[in-house]
């Protein structure tokens, strides 16, 4: 069997960084600088520095594509337009709030994680007690999983072909509370019955009293479905009747991706977790009430004394960098440096990571540490 499928991790997966120059006119472009190709798929942007009006922002290809976003601070989709459209290789600026703070402020840092796009059209998966519909990227181990909520505990088809290791929701629209849904994430870390409460303004720990919950935990997933139930004696943010869905299921690629678990030893010379490849982004979860940690080759081209972090789904965007953050990108995995409770405290963490280059090709070629 060979050691990958994605000899080249960034066919699929890219970091991206550029500084705001407060255009306002429209057709202003963004082209990716990685070795090969990309049209997005998923997008994340985020305003890391610069001062004030910190966020995160999602769009996908799913529902409508780019136009449709996810602030960080807000439950539902919103429909007014950041981006005009993923280009062949980039992605082009729509004119709404251009030149402010959500995405070309002048002199401000913006960073982009953008994975690839399915290339299929929405398909009809009846696996579960509840028809979802999909769009599946098997080569890069994601799905969007979209239905409508019946206000029961159900299970739903996914169409990954193996059983999910990571959930994330984000509702589309959520009349029961105004658009302010949550939108927990459950990782094959999690506990029993626990999701992590990503929001809103929530304390983000691992819980199992958010307003509804998901997840794939033992008999609760499979190869072909996950389940949705209730939390807190409500559905909202995963099934409320009648209401509209979507979630991204996430599984491991040996090479390309890796989802799991650490315990940190509280120590300087931290905790090595394999991932089989040169991470180009790093996502850690503390199951206490620590925020997501997010760290890339983007911001942090070498290993130095302190890494950049930035935080996944809070309003928070804004870069950290001090003596906490201390992590080193290996060629097989990564290794925390520092005795920060956010990353290494003697605690239980859930990570995600996405490659840079897989740690062998399938043609025996090795990756070098950076």
């Amino acid at each position: 069997m060979a050691y990958t499928t994605i000899d080249n991790s960034e066919e699929h997966f890219q970091t991206f960084g550029y500084t705001g120059d407060g255009t306002t006119s429209a057709g202003k472009t963004r082209t990716f600088d990685g070795n090969a190709d990309l049209k997005p798929g998923i997008m994340y942007q985020h305003k890391f520095a610069g001062g004030g009006n910190y966020h995160n922002i999602m769009e996908c290809e799913f529902p409508k594509g780019p136009g449709w976003h996810w602030l960080s601070n807000s439950g539902d989709a919103k429909n007014d337009g950041l981006t005009a459209s993923f280009d062949t290789d980039g992605f082009t600026h729509a004119t709404n709030n251009l030149g402010g703070y959500y995405h070309n402020e002048n002199g401000k840092s913006y960073g982009i994680w953008a994975w690839s796009e399915t290339g299929v059209s929405n398909a009809t998966n009846t696996d579960g007690d509840i028809t979802s519909t999909v769009r599946v990227h098997p080569t890069a181990g994601w799905s969007i999983v979209n239905w409508t909520g019946t206000s029961a505990d159900a299970t739903i088809g996914h169409g990954l072909g193996v059983k999910p290791e990571a959930l994330w929701m984000y509702p589309i629209q959520v009349a029961a509370n105004n658009g302010n849904t949550q939108r927990p994430q459950w990782w094959s870390a999690n506990s029993y019955n626990h999701v992590f409460n990503t929001g809103l303004n929530e304390n983000r720990n691992e819980s199992d009293s958010t307003n509804g919950r998901l997840g794939a935990y033992g008999s609760q997933g499979s190869s072909t479905v996950f389940s949705v139930f209730s939390g807190n004696s409500s559905y909202e943010a995963v099934n409320h009747s009648s209401q509209n869905y979507m979630c991204i299921a996430w599984r491991s690629v040996q090479g390309f991706s890796k989802f799991g678990k650490y315990t940190g030893n509280n120590n300087a010379d931290g905790t090595f977790v394999h991932t089989g490849f040169k991470p180009a982004l790093i996502i850690i979860k503390k199951f206490g009430t620590s925020a997501f940690q997010c760290f890339d080759n983007r911001r942090d081209p070498t290993n130095e004394d302190s890494g950049g972090s930035i935080n996944l789904t809070s309003n928070y965007g804004a870069e950290t960098r001090d003596a906490n953050t201390k992590i080193d990108f290996l060629s097989n995995g990564f290794k925390l440096r520092t005795t920060g409770a956010q990353i290494n405290g003697a605690a239980d963490y859930a990570f995600g990571a996405f490659a840079e280059n897989p740690f062998v090709t399938s043609t025996g070629v090795p990756c070098t540490a950076r």
